[in-house]
């Protein structure tokens, strides 16, 4: 009675081998050891739970595969790789499975693609951040080369037109309007103030001796004070930042290829969530996080050294600018006390005439190896323009140090001659000053950083550059659901803007170690053309302006017996 019982109660009924039939699932459970033989047909068929539909079964059905459930009343069997209704597992009277997934996002793959169309949907939605990246850098590069090869062919044509003697001359056409432009005589210079416009040194310079935002902000000719531009608002400082001789503009294309290749890694990174199983993701992940955490000590590393490095160039490139301004001083100095002699005859003149071409020639020879549009000129321009006498430069070509010393010799030379008492001392003093300034510019200029520190400099920021697109911060590798749905649009932008600073500030480092390269960085090349035309024109006037009224009495003639 107690078989016949148990017989009963657990013996499957044709209702549950045709619901079982509907849901398609051939199970056969092997009873464990242990079990009584009646719990092999107790776990083979459940009786479903009685909350579901045809319409959940016939859903469920349709699902090929785990992550298809996503949005739906159904559950994945991955030991059956089935789907089912939820509520038809677990439970009283549920069907029992081993391995079961209730969420979309806890599937082994987070793939549900019947048809090779559903493939290709989701591989062209994923590729839009790459291909937006890959245009960028496309446009960047086109951008630049562009211009390198306008730039290339002013270089070209400078070349053609002085006959192949200047192979640097970019801006050779500017360099002749500011400086070998206008004419130097002696009866140009006897003019003084009443020189005409057509004979008089130009007023400006096609760039300053130190250019700036506010330079830039503006129009061509245009006066910034009265510009309706600000110098200082955003989009005014991304124009000029982004111009490509700008180191920021440099770098564009640079940071553009940073940004293509964190869009890349981040398609496989997200193609590894779709389509890998757990354990290989986790791996994946795994080697991404490591390289992630070099990047954090590794940017404090590269941080200190260009924080150090920086600071230090930024004073060494205000040092030479000042020192600049040091040396035109001296020379003015000495112009103003040499101004002071008579000059009644043709003679006295002269004397001032050749003080005024030396203190300018000692100027241009102190610059010329230091400026690349000057470093290649011979002396036919000088010559040429009046500043430079022909058995003078065959002089100049036999000094054994350079063409400074030369003219240093004789603008003592001229001191002793010309002036007396007081004012040769205060001249000589002044003369001593000047060798001063110039010897400090040129210690500065040939000042260099330690082989080894600027080496490790260079190799600490480009590793810090190529770790960066392959250790996207930010994302819940954990979560591979929103690894795979997001394009991570502000972790690739974030690559470039810090690639672009890192890169940018290199770059900047390096070109202002030629503070004077006009051709390589004109935007933060100091303009030794325009210091020499600033000083050329006081100079004349100390050299060329006629005593006041008051000056011309009796106590003035002492006063110079005196002192001259």
């Amino acid at each position: 009675a107690a078989v016949a019982v148990l017989w009963l109660a657990f013996a499957p009924s044709p209702c549950d081998a045709a619901r079982r039939q509907e849901v398609d699932i051939e199970v056969e459970v092997e009873p464990a050891a242990g079990d009584t033989p009646l719990a092999a047909p107790q776990a083979a068929a459940q009786t479903p739970h009685p909350t579901v539909t045809m319409e959940e079964i016939e859903e469920c059905a349709q699902l090929q595969a785990c992550y298809c459930i996503k949005n739906t009343r159904c559950g994945w069997c991955d030991t059956f790789k089935k789907a089912l209704p939820l509520s038809s597992v677990g439970g009283a009277g549920g069907v029992v499975c081993p391995n079961w997934v209730v969420g979309a996002a806890s599937c082994p793959t987070l793939s549900c693609a019947p048809d090779d169309s559903s493939e290709l949907v989701w591989w062209l939605q994923c590729s839009i951040m790459p291909a937006v990246c890959w245009v960028l850098w496309l446009v960047t590069y086109s951008w630049r080369d562009i211009l390198h090869r306008y730039e290339l062919s002013r270089s070209v044509g400078a070349h053609e037109a002085s006959g192949g003697d200047a192979m640097a001359r970019l801006h050779a056409d500017a360099v002749t309007r500011d400086f070998f432009g206008p004419m130097r005589t002696l009866e140009i210079f006897q003019k003084g103030m009443n020189c005409p416009v057509e004979e008089r040194l130009p007023l400006t310079t096609a760039r300053p001796y130190e250019l700036n935002l506010s330079d830039l902000s503006c129009a061509p000719g245009e006066n910034y004070e009265k510009s309706r531009v600000g110098p200082h608002r955003l989009s005014v400082t991304l124009r000029i930042a982004l111009h490509w001789r700008t180191a920021l503009g440099a770098n564009v294309v640079n940071s553009a290829g940073c940004m293509l290749l964190s869009a890349t890694f981040i398609l496989c990174l997200r193609n590894a969530a779709r389509g890998m199983d757990k354990e290989s993701y986790a791996w994946l992940t795994m080697a991404t996080k490591e390289i992630t955490a070099v990047v954090s000590p590794l940017q404090t590393a590269v941080g200190l050294l260009l924080s150090f490095y920086a600071l230090n160039r930024i004073a060494w490139y205000w040092s030479v600018l000042m020192e600049g301004h040091a040396l035109q001083g001296r020379i003015h100095d000495l112009a103003m006390i040499g101004g002071a002699v008579k000059k009644g005859t043709e003679e006295d003149w002269l004397a001032r005439y050749t003080l005024y071409r030396h203190g300018i020639l000692t100027l241009f020879y102190t610059y010329k190896p230091y400026t690349p549009s000057l470093r290649f000129l011979s002396s036919d321009p000088l010559i040429a323009c009046g500043l430079l006498e022909r058995e003078e430069a065959e002089i100049l070509q036999g000094a054994h140090r350079g063409p400074v010393t030369v003219f240093e010799s004789w603008l003592a030379t001229w001191v002793a001659a010309n002036l007396r008492n007081e004012a040769r001392q205060q001249a000589l003093h002044a003369l001593r000053e000047l060798r001063r300034s110039i010897a400090v510019l040129n210690a500065l200029l040939e000042q260099r950083a330690p082989v080894s520190f600027e080496s490790l400099l260079y190799v600490a920021v480009y590793a810090l550059v190529a770790i960066l697109p392959f250790s996207p911060s930010n994302i819940d590798y954990n979560n591979r659901q929103a690894v795979m749905e997001n394009h991570h649009v502000a972790t690739t932008v974030g690559v470039g803007i810090l690639c672009s600073f890192y890169l940018a500030l290199l770059h900047m480092l390096r070109h202002i170690q030629a503070p004077f390269d006009d051709i390589g960085a004109p935007s933060d090349a100091l303009n030794a053309v325009a210091l020499m035309n600033v000083t050329e024109r006081k100079l004349r006037d100390y050299l060329t302006l006629p005593p006041s009224s008051s000056c011309t009495g009796q106590a003035h003639v002492e006063t110079h017996t005196r002192y001259f």
